[in-house]
């Protein structure tokens, strides 16, 4: 096992094994998770103190923060530490508030191989642990659970950040839904706010949703796909691949995954179990 750790210069917020995801990558049916719907198409940005200060007020419920209701979650942060276990890999996450540790399953068949392997696996640095690297940017998407009497988020997606725009994009989107939560914030009031910053200065950068189902557009076309297919299923055994999206669309898949980039950056939609299979937010 390989242990990656340039220094031991900050704190341990929320314990040794805080925040870790559960060593199985099978996910829940409906049943199991309870509750209405609603529930599973929710994706909230978060801080890592968020998700460590929140509390479930009744058993099996929703995690509460903020007057928040918290089931698919997403934050960004500094990875600190590297843990490499071979069939996974351990992450500690800091963003200023907080720490907490995120572990991502290998589906490499050469890390499943070494992982079999206590000689082999003892200086063995599998692929999924060469993805990341001390002291960048990742974001992080999953959903946050109890286990063993902590906050943990499972199902993890862990994704390297390429712009310190989506830093700022992010904690900008805590603000947000912190102020709607709270009662603050109207968004309906944004939204006709937006549109009329549209009409006198040109084309919005953002998708509208009065704009979902135009048809000339492949921003609009691929979230208009993503919401029909995804309409009434649970993102916890369901979601929308972007080959599929290419072939249904007539679309190269480049195209599409830059679509469905813009879309997640912009919370319309959000990756499930890797970086190629999306479910779209309700509208």
């Amino acid at each position: 096992m390989a242990t990656y750790q340039p220094y031991n210069e900050y704190s341990s917020v929320g314990g040794g094994d805080g925040g870790g995801f559960e060593t199985t990558d099978q996910r829940p049916n409906s049943s199991e998770s309870g509750g209405a719907q609603g529930r599973f198409t929710t994706l909230t940005p978060v801080t890592i103190k968020q998700i460590l200060q929140s509390q479930q007020q009744v058993q099996d419920g929703p995690f509460v923060i903020d007057q928040q209701e918290l089931f698919h979650v997403s934050f960004v942060g500094v990875v600190r530490n590297i843990v490499d276990e071979t069939s996974n890999v351990r992450l500690t996450i800091e963003d200023g508030t907080g720490q907490i540790d995120v572990k991502k399953w290998s589906a490499d068949p050469n890390d499943v191989a070494a992982s079999q392997d206590e000689n082999l696996k003892k200086n063995y640095s599998s692929q999924v642990a060469q993805q990341y690297h001390i002291g960048t940017y990742v974001k992080v998407f999953g959903a946050l659970k109890e286990f063993g009497g902590k906050q943990h988020v499972q199902y993890a997606l862990i994704k390297n950040i390429e712009s310190f725009n989506e830093v700022i994009t992010h904690h900008l989107e805590v603000i947000k839904w912190f102020t709607i939560s709270n009662g603050k914030f109207s968004p309906s009031k944004a939204n006709a706010d937006e549109q009329a910053t549209t009409s006198n200065n040109g084309p919005s950068l953002f998708v509208r949703e009065s704009d979902s189902h135009d048809t000339g557009n492949p921003l609009q076309r691929v979230l208009a796909f993503c919401r029909e297919q995804c309409a009434g299923k649970d993102p916890n055994n369901f979601a929308v691949q972007v080959q599929l999206i290419a072939q249904s669309l007539n679309l190269d898949e480049t195209t599409v995954r830059d679509c469905c980039t813009t879309l997640t950056e912009q919370g319309f939609i959000y990756p499930t179990i890797n970086d190629s299979k999306f479910f779209a937010l309700t509208s």
